[in-house]
């Protein structure tokens, strides 16, 4: 199982954090448990960031393609609409030739 990059990060600052509480029980020095807190802070910091920047990123995307979908969306709309009022003109012309008398094909 392959594991990525930020599960692998997590884990590793939840090592870290480990270190440190255990480090604290045996009463190591001041230095070393701020040296420990202060790695574990930026394996989390990097980590949440790298999210972030993955997250962000995915809703680029999503705006992306929804944009797309919106155009496609109103170019076949106004396709449409072409034709409706392609056909009602048509229609009107062919009523107005009908009331008239009007045998001609145009």
């Amino acid at each position: 199982m392959k594991m990525s990059l930020s599960v692998h990060r997590v884990l590793h600052a939840a090592a870290i954090l480990l270190a440190v509480a255990s480090s604290s029980l045996v009463c190591a020095d001041d230095s070393s448990l701020k040296r420990d807190a202060g790695d574990a802070g930026r394996a989390l910091g990097s980590t949440f960031r790298e999210i972030g920047q993955k997250a962000a990123k995915v809703g680029k995307e999503v705006g992306h393609g929804a944009a797309k979908v919106g155009k496609d969306i109103g170019r076949g709309a106004a396709k449409a609409r072409r034709a409706v009022g392609s056909a009602a003109k048509e229609g009107g012309q062919e009523f107005g030739r009908a009331i008239r008398g009007d045998k001609s094909d145009k």
